[in-house]
């Protein structure tokens, strides 16, 4: 199954040093491919050159990130923007450690996986 990663969910599964996406993979009973939007990556590479904890955090989760797809979606500057209307367009769910983005993509019909900073796991796909 294809998933769409946000940005807080990259630095939470750098930050939590577990293996989130095995621990999603057994929740739902299947693999799950990753894909990202391009904004994403671009945040990443913003917050990669701050030089604290979630700079090198944003580090390692962009060159982890080069290793997805990515998909270009140029017509929304805003990342929260594009990841639900790819996840949208592409029925997929969006895996997220936002609560606020899993609210607003759930409010307008997007399936999500929300990881909370206790490493719960919630489907609501």
């Amino acid at each position: 199954m294809e998933v769409l990663l946000d940005t807080s969910f990259l630095l939470l599964l750098f930050e939590s040093g577990r293996n989130l996406i095995a621990l999603i993979e057994d929740r739902l009973g299947e693999p799950v491919s990753p894909i990202l939007v391009e904004q994403v990556v671009q945040e990443l590479k913003r917050l990669s050159e701050r030089k604290d904890s979630t700079g090198r955090l944003a580090d390692i989760a962009l060159k982890y990130a080069r290793g997805f797809p990515i998909i270009g979606v140029g017509e929304w500057k805003e990342a929260d923007e594009a990841l639900i209307r790819v996840a949208k367009e592409r029925r997929v769910p969006l895996v997220t450690a936002d609560w606020r983005l899993m609210r607003e993509a759930r409010s307008r019909g997007c399936g999500c996986i929300y990881v909370n900073r206790r490493l719960e796991i919630r489907v609501m796909v």
